[in-house]
């Protein structure tokens, strides 16, 4: 049976991802795109037993079969397809100081320093290569820059508005903390734990913006500036964690099962109908919510806090956490 990988990525993929349960699901779309170019039999195989796209363990040496290692997926594709999704996601995302996006970082540095690290490590261990990371995300926010609009929702330091934004910059590459939580079936710990690590190093980045603003009078209009601390990217897609909401994707999350190749490859076609799509994107959302649940009571007190403050999106919480892990 033949197996439709672009009818999935039209439905899952786009030029901005708006939380992290997109981030997963375009890493496991092109994953198992470039797994079924080079060997579609294998897919196959995988389709008819159920298994997880991203493997029962996360450990990259299942996801990518050691004999196949070097014509499945490759370092450099591995490299290439993390570094593009981590842009498409931090792109969806906003500054919390100010509330505004981000463009982009510097997506050749992450590639090279990736690639350097995939080619250095030993990747028979998840733990080794979660550690090793940081510095291939770290080189992203080297050079970062906001978008010019929207402008800083906070008046820059003495200013009475923002009329418009010269300059956004990152300052700070942050902090790396690999954060390894209890593995769920059929997800990723890696990506899960990647996601989860991800999330709390935002907290740790920071920089200036510098626009152009209005003063109490007799000052004329001037430049100014207002220092940021701190990122966010949704854990998934939609608004942020009321209590209530809270404890029914706690529930969901216990009991779910993430779908298997069959579904993403849409070896049926029913991937392509709405309510199916919908399913997917809830499922892999609960189990993102559920690993970050295990974090925040697994983790030390300071990470703890800021998984928790992720989790709800409370924006005063996030920054009281960016402030404490920044000066860590």
């Amino acid at each position: 049976m033949a197996i439709n990988l672009n009818k999935a990525k039209q439905l899952f993929k786009g030029g901005i991802s708006n939380s992290w349960t997109d981030f997963y699901l375009n890493m496991a779309l092109e994953m198992a795109e470039n797994v079924a170019k080079a060997k579609i039999a294998t897919v196959g195989a995988s389709v008819i037993g159920g298994t997880s796209i991203l493997g029962d363990t996360g450990v990259i040496g299942d996801f990518f079969p050691e004999e196949d290692l070097n014509n499945i997926a490759n370092n450099y594709t591995f490299a290439h397809s993390l570094t593009e999704e981590y842009d498409k996601v931090i792109r969806g995302g906003k500054t919390l100081i100010g509330g505004v996006p981000f463009t982009g970082g510097n997506v050749k540095l992450m590639e090279s320093t990736l690639l350097l690290i995939l080619n250095t490590t030993t990747l028979s261990k998840t733990g080794d290569l979660l550690r090793d990371i940081g510095p291939a995300i770290q080189a992203y926010w080297l050079g970062a820059t906001s978008a010019n609009i929207p402008v800083p929702t906070i008046p820059c330091t003495g200013a009475v508005a923002n009329l418009s934004t010269i300059v956004g910059l990152n300052l700070s590459t942050g902090i790396w903390t690999p954060i390894v939580v209890p593995p769920m079936a059929s997800i990723s710990p890696f990506l899960l734990n990647f996601v989860i690590s991800a999330s709390v190093h935002l907290l740790t980045v920071g920089g200036l913006f510098t626009c152009n603003c209005t003063y109490p009078p007799p000052a004329p209009p001037a430049p100014g500036v207002l220092p940021w601390f701190g990122y966010f990217v949704k854990p998934f897609s939609g608004s942020p964690l009321s209590s209530l909401d809270f404890n029914n994707m706690v529930g969901l999350a216990g009991g779910i099962a993430i779908i298997g190749v069959d579904s993403l490859l849409d070896a049926t076609s029913t991937i392509t109908q709405t309510e199916n799509q919908t399913d997917v994107a809830s499922a892999i959302g609960s189990a993102i919510v559920k690993g970050f649940i295990e974090g925040e009571q697994t983790q030390e007190p300071e990470i703890a806090a800021a998984i928790k403050s992720i989790i709800y999106g409370d924006e005063a919480e996030l920054i009281e956490t960016s402030t404490l892990l920044a000066s860590r």
